[in-house]
């Protein structure tokens, strides 16, 4: 057997089912093994893009995602997103073709080292002998499924590939899921008593939640003690947000895009569980201490997340599904038959959120030439079911306008990102999205700067049969600049003004388009769009907005 043939059939064994990415220097002895392989491979326009498919079918599925590109410049064009899915902890194995062993090391044209990754993955290996390829692929597998999940660079050099060992000797055997690390009863003990012991105990619930799968135990917690529930952006979805106990986004002591309601809550608290959440900045939190009086029991798999920003009262290295099912049992053990829902709880977030609605309203409902974001996402929210609709957004604006008005009902039916947020993810995210879970309307929000990075890649959703929605709020270059450029020290308008007519383009990269210059236009627009989607076409639709700021919180926002 080859080294190449070895590689594939591990992937297979593993349960890999796609590989996305661009054919370069290094790969071509996997072609062979691939085209007899139930693996399906398919190119993306750009390096990247491959990557970021995968990173968004690993985060819409939990299972992982896989890539692969070419030496040199291939490479290169890899990091944007490789440091995307570090940031966010996603499991996206990247294999990398290389010159042969014998030629590193004397600057051949494309010559790039793997360690231009080091730093922005969790684990790198090279394969330097065919018969250590099944340990290496071990390791990868391991590292990509145990603890705190990320990303994993595999270095393939090409003479490596094609070595031949026996059959028996590259035999692998999956690693499959390996266990995960509970918490100690000492810290559970103590996590139970200052909850039941506490007056308003809040959850918060972030990615380390979602990727451990633990929705059921975040929900069962928060109603055996009647606990409102805010999750972070990657979090977004782990808890219903139709629930009564939902205050939505806006994680403790207080972060950005938080809801009327995570504002009141958060100022009554006394006990804070949060839950896979890393406190990052400036969205995690906006970094204001915590006040005296309040405890924080703090869980996560990564024990660089723990004390990283805060001084936490109870830090608990953990799987978050296991700490919360045995936080539970050790409730139950406490209260017995007593707790549940409390309904003057339910109805002070009600009214927040009621209040909230009514001061967006407008907004919401401006009937102004050209509109803004905020009314693109409310038009859309009108027509979409959200326990069928799989919503992404993107860098920037477009995060602000969705993240806090966007309902997900669901885990994992908001594909979110964060730490990194570079400008166009969105669009190979979705195409990922849509590729794990093909049965879900996927739409994406993306402004017209961001869509000129990546947009080119509609044609990969056209050609592989990949139905995604893609929204494009044109307000004609980057917002956040042209509301500057008035100040002389802000910016010049030759690096804030773009154009383009991006309808145009994607009509003629295979997908239904059209675009939107008046507000009453929107609904039915997106309503064609969608139709367009579910008899199988990509479709797109520009909607021409006027730059607008994000939201800003208040510091006074109350009943």
């Amino acid at each position: 057997m080859r080294g190449a043939e070895a590689v594939i059939k591990a992937l297979e064994q593993e349960g890999i089912r796609y590989i996305t990415g661009f054919s370069g220097g290094g790969l071509a002895p996997l072609w062979g093994p691939l085209r007899q392989s139930s693996i399906r491979p398919f190119a993306a326009r750009n390096e990247r893009l491959g990557v970021e498919i995968a990173d968004g079918y690993a985060r819409a599925t939990g299972e992982v995602g896989v890539a692969m590109t070419g030496t040199g410049p291939g490479a290169t064009n890899c990091l944007t997103a490789i440091a995307g899915c570090y940031a966010d902890n996603i499991p996206v194995l990247l294999l990398m073709g290389q010159h042969p062993l014998r030629n590193l090391g004397q600057e051949w044209q494309q010559e790039v080292s793997a360690g231009i990754f080091d730093g922005l993955c969790k684990w790198r290996g090279t394969f330097t002998r065919v018969q250590d390829i099944p340990q290496v692929m071990r390791r990868a597998f391991t590292a990509l499924r145990s603890g705190s999940p990320g990303p994993v660079v595999l270095e393939m050099p090409q003479d490596v590939l094609t070595a031949d060992a026996d059959a028996a000797m590259l035999a692998y055997t999956p690693v499959g899921t390996p266990g995960k690390a509970g918490p100690s009863d000492a810290d559970v003990q103590r996590a139970a008593d200052l909850l039941v012991n506490a007056s308003r105990p809040v959850l918060n619930a972030g990615g380390g939640a979602m990727s451990a799968g633990a929705a059921d135990e975040v929900l069962e917690l928060a109603e055996l003690l009647s606990m409102p529930v805010a999750t972070t952006i990657m979090g977004k979805g782990i808890f219903p947000e139709n629930h009564p106990l939902s205050l939505g986004g806006g994680v403790y002591p207080r972060s950005r895009y938080a809801s009327g309601a995570a504002l009141q809550i958060n100022r009554q608290a006394d006990v804070v569980l949060a839950v896979g959440n890393s406190f990052r900045q400036p969205n995690g939190t906006d970094g204001r201490p915590i006040p005296d009086g309040v405890s924080i029991i703090h869980v996560n798999a990564d024990a660089a997340d723990l004390n990283k920003t805060y001084q936490v009262d109870l830090p608990i290295l953990a799987d978050a599904k296991l700490a919360l099912r045995a936080i539970i049992d050790a409730v139950r053990a406490r209260i017995g038959d007593g707790g549940g829902i409390k309904p003057a709880i339910v109805e002070e977030i009600r009214r927040c959120h009621e209040k909230h609605n009514a001061e967006w309203m407008p907004r919401f409902t401006d009937p102004e030439t050209p509109t803004n974001g905020y009314r693109v996402i409310y038009e859309l929210r009108q027509l979409i079911d959200p326990d069928r609709t799989i919503a992404l957004h993107d860098a920037g604006g477009s995060r602000g306008y969705m993240v806090p008005f966007w309902d997900t009902t669901r885990p994992r039916n908001f594909v979110a990102m964060g730490g990194m947020a570079a400008m166009g993810w969105s669009v190979g995210a979705a195409i990922g999205t849509k590729l794990g879970r093909p049965d879900d309307l996927v739409v994406h929000l993306l402004g017209d700067a961001s869509f000129g990075m990546t947009g080119m890649e509609i044609e990969t959703a056209a050609r592989m049969g990949l139905p995604v929605l893609t929204v494009v709020i044109n307000n004609g270059g980057i917002g956040g600049g042209m509301m500057g450029m008035e100040n002389p020290a802000g910016t010049p308008p030759e690096m804030a003004i773009l154009g383009g007519n991006f309808s145009v383009v994607a009509e003629g990269l295979g997908a239904w388009s059209e675009r939107v210059e008046r507000p009453d236009d929107i609904r039915p627009a997106f309503q064609r769009a969608i139709r367009a989607t579910e008899q199988g076409q990509p479709a797109l639709v520009e909607v021409m907005i006027r730059p607008l700021p994000t939201p800003e919180l208040p510091d006074d926002w109350s009943l």
